[in-house]
């Protein structure tokens, strides 16, 4: 028996592990690069934010004051 034929007898065992653990690798390579993405995004967003404000005159603790309301201190 050939190699060929080993495949084509055991083909859905082989397609079921190879989707089994590539699907799961798959998805941790897509999440990671997600995360990554959304905190590139995010930190755009802030520095966005922090550049206008100083353009506008804000003084540092108001800029600092901004950046920190609406996040949960306790």
């Amino acid at each position: 028996m050939g190699i060929e034929e080993a495949i084509a007898k055991d083909l859905v065992a082989v397609l079921f592990v190879t989707f089994t653990f590539g699907g799961g690798v798959l998805f941790l390579i897509v999440s990671a690069i997600a995360e990554n993405i959304r905190k590139a995004r995010a930190s755009d967003r802030s520095d966005s934010l922090k550049k206008a404000m100083v353009e506008r005159g804000f003084r540092a603790d108001e800029i600092v004051r901004v950046l920190h309301a609406g996040k949960d201190t306790g």
